[in-house]
């Protein structure tokens, strides 16, 4: 059993979690990658289900796909909700670029399918939902929400889409439409226009204690999923310090709740030629974080699931310590003037690690993983205080070139995976490794994921740079 789930012959992309009764319905866009350097193709919703997050069972295809003459060729991001009477109505992109709808032209569109249960879901033929051509581009209609607001006594549905006429790369919005019955639709007023996007994929609204909250993607100046908060759905929505769930490797995040617990579902991306040095692809390997809330602030945080911690159980042996470079006479310090660190023994490349440790005082520290006793090569967990910034870092960052210099040294670090470093003094560390998948929380605050693939095994431990750090507690359980 695999602790990250991905299906057999397929990589996982946007999910569509439900949950109901005890279990968690896992829906997701199942891409078969069948055209080399293409993604997405004959894509439709398929299911996953879990208690725990841990042991994941594949239910199969759960929405059928059209045929070459029909709009639904490929399915695409929606949501799914019940109506009054019991039946499931779940929305969805649906996409041919082969079959024209308006000027000639192919444009996404909303359909739905609909059941009695959630093991079967049947398009219904007669629905059909296009942008308006109006207020909104014909285009950029994707990625229904459709969720009962008790106020108005009415659905609202929120799509990723455009304002008609504006400008290519700051013209995104999230559109509204609004209806009694989940037929027929009336199109408002965007729900959130902030000007700042291409567009805003997987939007998804949700109350928790005293506070809406607005979930989007985006891939304009960043790759990754925001939250917003405030107290009502007319806004004003606030950005908040820290604005995301993870990093960019963990993307269009869209969250259930059990009524005591918010999970958030999310794909780590794999990397062109299953190497660090290859681009980002599209779709991966389903991950999961709780949130947790502030109810004083309204912030969330992304926790690790108790049941996901628990899955390695066996506990290693820790071997003796390998200092580099340390000025300290302590046997559990690092201190150095420049780069110092504690190595111990690395597992290959499934385990889990819990790290706590005092940062006495330090320019840098950190986590180094997979590095050799001479720190040449591997990864770091780079902690920056005064930048008050966390990323992962690889060295080097790039394969070697004709000329020494030429190993990517002018990247400060890997910036497509930093987060806001908590601000403390002690920290503690949780990893997991799973073939090329590393999940990090630190402090309970926050999560980085990432794909590490070209190095394994040898040492991992703490290092400093013009410090001194002490180790209180390293756990590696296999």
């Amino acid at each position: 059993m695999s602790l990250f789930y991905r299906p057999e012959n397929a990589w996982v992309g946007d999910l569509i979690p439900y949950y109901e009764e005890g279990t968690f319905y896992a829906y997701y866009l199942h891409d078969p990658r069948i055209i080399k350097g293409k993604y997405a193709e004959e894509t439709t919703w398929h299911l996953a289900t879990t208690k725990d997050f841990v042991q994941m069972d594949y239910q199969g295809e759960a929405i059928k796909r059209g045929t070459k003459e029909s709009y639904n060729l490929n399915n695409y991001t929606g949501s799914i909700i019940k109506d009054a009477q019991g039946k499931y109505h779940a929305f969805y992109t649906a996409f041919n670029e082969n079959k024209p709808f308006v000027n000639g032209k192919s444009v996404q569109l909303v359909m739905k399918a609909v059941g009695e249960s959630l093991y079967e879901l049947k398009t219904d033929s007669n629905f059909l939902f296009p942008s308006d051509g109006k207020i909104y581009e014909e285009f950029d209609w994707r990625d229904p929400f459709v969720f009962w607001v008790e106020e108005e006594q009415c659905y609202f549905m929120l799509l990723a889409s455009r304002r008609q006429g504006a400008g290519d790369l700051r013209g995104g919005c999230i559109s509204l439409s609004k209806s009694k019955d989940l037929e027929t639709w009336e199109y408002c007023e965007p729900f959130y226009d902030p000007k700042m996007y291409i567009t805003m994929e997987c939007p998804e609204v949700f109350k928790m204690g005293d506070y809406w909250y607005l979930v989007f993607s985006t891939f304009s100046d960043r790759f990754t999923t925001h939250y917003r908060y405030a107290k009502s759905l007319e806004g004003p929505w606030i950005i908040p310090a820290d604005d995301v769930f993870d990093t960019r490797a963990n993307y269009a995040i869209k969250t259930a709740s059990d009524g005591k617990r918010r999970i958030a579902f999310g794909w780590v991306a794999t990397k062109e030629g299953e190497t660090d040095f290859g681009p980002w692809d599209w779709g991966g390997t389903m991950v999961f974080h709780e949130l947790i809330q502030n109810p004083q602030t309204g912030e969330l945080k992304a926790v690790m699931i108790d049941s996901v911690g628990e899955f390695f159980k066996e506990k290693s042996e820790i071997s003796a310590p390998v200092f580099y470079n340390d000025h300290s006479n302590d046997k559990n310090k690092v201190a150095s003037d420049t780069l110092g660190a504690m190595l111990f023994d690395s597992p290959s490349d499934t385990f889990s690690v819990t790290v706590d440790f005092d940062v006495l005082k330090a320019k840098e520290f950190g986590i180094a993983l997979h590095v050799d006793e001479g720190m040449e090569t591997g990864y770091f967990l780079r902690m920056l205080p005064e930048q008050q910034l966390i990323a992962w870092d690889l060295w080097p960052r790039a394969e070697k070139g004709e000329y020494q210099w030429q190993i990517k040294g002018d990247i400060p670090y890997q910036v497509e995976t930093s987060r806001l470093l908590p601000k403390a003094s002690h920290y503690h560390v949780q990893l997991l490794r799973e073939g090329s998948i590393c999940v990090v929380y630190i402090n309970d605050e926050i999560a980085l994921s990432t794909r590490l693939y070209n190095h394994s095994g040898k040492k991992l431990g703490v290092y400093v740079v013009q410090g001194e750090v002490a180790l209180h507690e390293i756990e590696i359980k296999e």
